[in-house]
């Protein structure tokens, strides 16, 4: 993870199983931890919904925002395992390589195109399943990035706001609404990252 303009990180901890960061972004502080572990998720998420439980138990529910990065198919996959797969659906969308979820001043990124070999049950943590499909979590993100993780992963989201929706700001780019919302500017990820092996067993520095 990397500095780039508004943003800054440092990695805090290191382990066999997660790095954990502390992201400073346009003035806020975020911590991000990045895994392949299906157990770290786990954990990760049984948090959120502790630190939500007053939000849930009242009605009001939560908002997680969500993002999906994927290798570009010009660069081929780097799974050793990964089946070629016959149905139409996901031949036509990139296979994700990374899921990142983001509650309050908390964030996850979890490797699942690296998941598999981790654990013994697949790549897909059962509580990230019934998370996702949770009515009472509103997931705020790109319907594309839906679609890739239901190709794929067999992931239903089920309640989804579109961020350009959610924003009113149309078709911007995340540069612009980023500069719009936190009032900063020089938010951006360089396309070179953007392109970049996202399902790498690590991910690199700047990503």
């Amino acid at each position: 993870m990397a500095a780039a303009g508004a943003v800054s990180a440092r990695l805090r901890r290191s382990t066999r199983t997660q790095d954990d960061y502390e992201v400073l972004v346009a003035g806020r502080t975020v911590l991000a931890t990045v895994t392949a572990s299906p157990a770290v998720a786990r954990r990760w998420i049984y948090t959120t919904l502790w630190r939500g439980r007053q939000r849930l138990n009242s009605g009001k529910g939560l908002t997680v925002g969500m993002g999906v990065q994927w290798t570009p198919p010009f660069l081929g996959s780097s799974s050793d395992d990964e089946s070629e797969s016959s149905d139409e659906e996901s031949e036509s969308e990139p296979r994700p390589g990374t899921v990142q979820l983001c509650s309050g001043q908390r964030c996850l990124v979890f490797q699942i195109a690296q998941a598999a070999k981790y654990a013994d049950d697949g790549a897909t943590p059962a509580v990230l399943r019934r998370f996702l499909d949770d009515p009472r979590v509103a997931f705020v993100g790109f319907g594309s990035d839906c679609r890739k993780l239901g190709a794929h992963h067999g992931l239903e989201v089920r309640c989804t706001r579109e961020l350009r929706a959610v924003t009113g700001m149309g078709n911007t780019s995340m540069e612009r609404m980023a500069e719009r919302l936190l009032g900063s500017g020089g938010v951006k990820k360089a396309r070179r990252v953007g392109v970049s092996r996202w399902d790498a067993r690590e991910l690199s520095e700047e990503q």
